[in-house]
């Protein structure tokens, strides 16, 4: 059976192909009247390139959206990484400062610790001799008082004089009730003679560098090292040195 379309005639007077780049598709009926050689072809590349074009358009396109919000991300994470190192290097001036002056403060307090001790030594050894001097001094008064009753009769003149027994009982009092407080004190568990040291130690807990990071450059122009260069400490306290205790 013969073939029933019509072979397409080979026209040697139609211009170049290139010079209906955008000319509409031939339907079948204008394949013998209208059509070179090649048209139907050439116009499905046309579209297929008109095609690829839009999507490559919508891929940069795409493509500058993202490249967009990824340098606004870095600008804004450049930003937080320079609010939180100011504030991480203020946290670490801050912990050397209390330390520097809880040490200071550790000194002067063993030192005063010390000093009230010895001078706490030195009152009950000062109320003993007050006490002893009161003492005495009573005796000698009441022994003063007994020689001139008895020289009444043989003396020409004798001058008034008593013990003041009242002013020696309020003495006596004090005397005791700051003996009893001394004793006390002496009871009372002692504080510890030497306060311990508080000192900083370092502690690892940055994360694993990572070199991908550091690729980025955004990273190493703004200098953002994941803050390599901020060590992180915690308070210790450490047990003074015997030879330093002296």
């Amino acid at each position: 059976m013969a073939d029933s379309h019509p072979v397409r005639p080979q026209h040697s007077g139609i211009k170049a192909v290139g010079d209906t780049r955008r000319a509409a598709l031939c339907s079948d009926d204008d394949w013998v009247s209208k059509c070179p050689s090649g048209c139907r072809l050439q116009g499905l590349i046309s579209q297929m390139e008109s095609k690829a074009e839009r999507k490559l358009r919508k891929v940069c396109t795409t493509a500058k959206m993202y490249e967009d919000a990824a340098e606004k991300s870095m600008a804004t994470m450049t930003r937080v990484y320079g609010y939180n190192r100011r504030v991480i290097a203020n946290a670490l001036v801050s912990e050397r400062t209390f330390v520097e002056r809880a040490q200071g403060l550790a000194g002067n307090l063993t030192s005063l610790r010390k000093r009230s001790s010895r001078m706490s030594r030195k009152l009950v050894e000062l109320h003993g001799i007050v006490r002893k001097q009161m003492e005495d001094l009573y005796r000698t008064e009441v022994d003063v008082d007994m020689k001139l009753r008895a020289c009444h009769g043989s003396c020409q003149a004798v001058l008034p004089f008593s013990v003041d027994d009242l002013g020696y009982q309020t003495l006596q009092m004090d005397m005791d009730e700051m003996e009893r407080a001394l004793n006390q004190r002496r009871k009372a568990a002692p504080p510890p003679e030497h306060i311990p040291r508080i000192k900083l130690q370092p502690v690892d807990v940055s994360p694993a560098r990572s070199a991908e990071c550091k690729s980025i450059p955004t990273v190493w122009r703004e200098l953002l090292t994941q803050f390599e260069d901020l060590g992180a400490n915690r308070v210790v306290l450490e047990a003074l040195d015997p030879a330093e205790l002296d």
